[in-house]
């Protein structure tokens, strides 16, 4: 017998019917867990929807069928007995929603069925418990009633299924209608508005179809509760598009990496959760954060369904009311339109990225680069009427976004803008749009929209767009190329361009390598003032992602057009120039740093150069305070211990001669006993004596016992100071 579904039952008409049994394979009941917060708030508003069925105490508010989902599970040999190999944690919570209303009223002895066909074997304890709960008598608190029973052990406590089982009463009694007399009525029929599915499993496929799904911890009720909210609180006919047009896709998207189907839950309430918080955010005033939990509701790891954190459906009919058709329509062309979106995304994509659906739907952790992105598709979906993608306007949508998202810092306090402007664009044709309106796409970055702008007017055919497209992915520039066409004062010049983008080709490599000699040949077309600038702003760091920005930089546009166009000559030999170079020249690594560059002219003076590995060379100064009051320590007798990562292995002067220097995080101080931590250029912290590694506190405040001293101090301030610091711990710690 094959597998089958049997569609809106309830649990009445099944109980009545067949025995419901737990297997001894299942985990805890975990919907009574505490947690103050995702599983407190299911049960919270599980229980409000359950009542809501069968009661409504709000004047002129109609019953509400509460859907429960599906339900797997298969028949024993006698067809007598169900056994829920999943939905057991909803099946149990309903169990104890219908003893407990049935039990408030005192009809239990007219219901007797409940105490003979719902089992749990799982534990000894759960089953006496559950045996316990049809042999009190009504009152008005239910933990008072079973707790006072003798019949009662509290060493029931200690298991988790009853305890949890406690907890959902407690929540059930909270909600209970007071005014009300006869729910009963409504609870025990086959008409009852509590509802579910049932998959009803192939035999002897339980034990392994549990194993299977819920070795990953798998927990529907977050997702179906939301399903059988929406659909509910909307309308019917979403059922069949959650159950089977969306449903494929997103089984299709939750292949997990040997290629197997496994739940699509997670993927369903990642792309809604996502989609929710889309709408709200881009219809936001402000810079509102408010709307954070629901990508922070993302399931954190994706092996753990136990992870999708829930969210009242309340705050979900902010973003869908008066707007179904949109969401319906989104989604429906995201499925059409996936594998077209995909492939053109692949061919612009930049080498290291990612597929941006792909991360909203799969990952737990997408950024605002990617929402922006998805919000960019749901604006380009919108202007061409949710129609099939035309891969010619889309491959120039899709290539202008990606580098104004690539170029852009983007997060929550500027998202709710990004999209707003994006909603300004009225035409599917971006190039158009960039050339007449390009100052309407605020929120980006200004020199980004320019360049797209500046290209945009450029590509007058073909040729010329795959040329372009193909210096934007060259190494590291990764869409920023507007170097390649600006002249020395920053003007367009697109006569420059091939001989530019030779060069750079010479420069530079397709993996973002860049040699030693590249910088040094860079350092040769800079004036005073700009090795000032670029030492203060960049370090002269020979990092490809620092490249960029100094190649993008328009305050020194002179020498990067010089430098690009490789002229020959030397703007200058200035002393300063020499100074740098001949260290420089001193340091072997491909990959070095010139760190805490100073403003002054004297600044290659006293500068130190360690090499602690192959691939890292860096330039420090030893002229700072602390190298300054290490060795005033140290002549003076006084124990000052180094981390070994922390020492410098030689220092250069002008004459290139190797002296010792300081570096790193800290150095301890050792002073009559008490270990000192010198942190920085100006802190010493007083430390615990048995854990050099803990800070010693104020026992009132909480606060580290610190002081700070100058580069003036002399050694008997210093020891003065420590001495007071040693003081006042011994004062406040008494």
């Amino acid at each position: 017998m094959g597998n089958s579904i049997k569609s809106n039952t309830t649990f009445w008409t099944e109980i009545s019917e067949y025995r419901i049994h737990v297997p001894y394979y299942q985990r805890d009941y975990a919907q009574g867990r505490i947690d103050g917060g995702r599983i407190d708030n299911i049960r919270k508003v599980f229980v409000e929807e359950l009542y809501r069925a069968i009661n409504v105490t709000d004047k002129g508010k109609e019953k509400r069928t509460c859907h429960l989902g599906l339900v797997f599970g298969s028949y024993d040999d006698a067809k007598t007995t169900f056994i829920a190999v999943d939905g057991q944690q909803r099946l149990t919570t309903v169990f104890l929603f219908y003893w407990y209303v049935a039990w408030r009223e005192g009809k239990l002895s007219d219901f007797k069925v409940l105490s003979t066909n719902f089992s749990w074997s799982t534990r000894s304890y759960s089953s006496q418990f559950v045996d316990l709960l049809f042999k009190i008598n009504p009152a008005n608190n239910v933990i008072e009633a079973i707790k006072s029973s003798s019949d009662y052990f509290s060493i029931w406590e200690n298991d988790p299924t009853v305890k949890g089982m406690l907890t959902m009463l407690e929540e059930i009694e909270s909600h209970y209608p007071i005014n009300e007399s006869n729910l009963c009525h409504n609870l025990f029929s086959n008409n009852c508005n509590i509802r579910y599915d049932i998959l009803k499993l192939e035999k002897g496929s339980d034990t392994k179809t549990y194993l299977k799904m819920n070795s990953r911890g798998r927990s529907l009720t977050t997702f179906e509760l939301f399903k059988s909210k929406f659909i509910d609180y909307y309308k019917p006919s979403f059922a069949k598009q959650f159950d089977e047009e969306w449903l494929t896709f997103m089984l299709e998207m939750s292949r997990d990496k040997t290629g197997d189907f496994v739940e699509p839950d997670i993927s369903y309430m990642n792309l809604i959760n996502e989609y929710t918080y889309l709408m709200l955010k881009s219809n936001d005033i402000g810079n509102s954060k408010r709307y954070e939990d629901f990508i922070a509701a993302k399931v954190k790891d994706n092996d753990n369904l136990m992870d999708i954190p829930f969210i009242s459906f309340e705050r979900y009919k902010k973003a869908f009311d008066g707007n179904l058709e949109r969401f319906e329509k989104f989604f429906n062309w995201i499925i059409a339109n996936y594998a077209t979106i995909d492939r053109i995304d692949a061919e612009l994509r930049f080498s290291g990225s990612k597929f941006f659906l792909k991360e909203i739907i799969k990952s737990n952790n997408p950024n605002y680069s990617d929402r922006t992105k998805l919000y960019s598709i749901f604006k380009y979906s919108q202007l061409i009427n949710y129609a099939n993608v035309e891969e010619k306007l889309f491959k120039k949508w899709n290539r202008v976004f990606r580098n104004l998202v690539e170029n852009t810092d983007i997060d929550s306090s500027n998202f709710g803008n990004i999209c707003k402007a994006i909603d300004r664009i009225n035409t599917k044709d971006i190039y158009s749009y960039l050339i007449s309106d390009s100052d309407k796409l605020t929120y980006f970055d200004n020199g980004q929209v320019k360049e797209e702008k500046a290209k945009a007017e450029h590509i007058d055919n073909k040729l010329w767009e795959d040329v372009i497209i193909t210096a934007e992915k060259f190494a590291f520039f990764k869409g920023s190329i507007r170097f390649l066409y600006q002249d020395a004062e920053g003007k367009v010049k697109w006569d420059d361009f091939d001989t530019k983008l030779v060069n750079v080709r010479a420069f530079f490599n397709e993996k973002s390598q860049v040699q030693r000699s590249t910088l040094e040949r860079y350092i040769n077309y800079l004036n005073d003032d700009d090795i000032l600038y670029l030492g203060i702003k960049y370090r002269f760091s020979n990092k490809p992602s620092i490249w960029k920005s100094i190649l993008l930089d328009q305050k020194l546009r002179k020498a990067t057009h010089t430098f690009l166009m490789n002229q020959t000559g030397v703007i200058n030999n200035s002393e300063l120039k020499q100074q740098l170079l001949l260290v420089l020249n001193n340091i072997s690594e491909d990959v070095w740093i010139l760190q805490d560059w100073k403003t002054n002219k004297n600044v290659l003076t006293n500068y130190a150069v360690r090499r602690d590995n192959p691939n890292n060379g860096y330039v420090y100064p030893i002229g700072t305070q602390r190298h300054k009051i290490i060795r005033l320590l140290r002549d003076n007798g006084i124990n000052v211990e180094i981390p070994d990562n922390s020492r410098g292995d030689e220092f250069y002067t002008n004459g290139l001669s190797s002296v010792d220097c300081y570096r790193g995080l800290y150095a301890t101080i050792y002073y009559n006993n008490c270990p000192i931590r010198y942190e920085g250029d100006d802190k010493l912290f007083l430390m615990e004596k048995n854990n050099p590694d803990e800070y010693l506190r104020d026992d009132s405040t909480g606060e580290k016992l610190c002081c700070s001293i100058t580069s003036n101090s002399d050694i008997e301030t210093i020891i003065n100071q420590m001495c007071d610091l040693i003081n006042k711990a011994n004062d406040v710690n008494q």
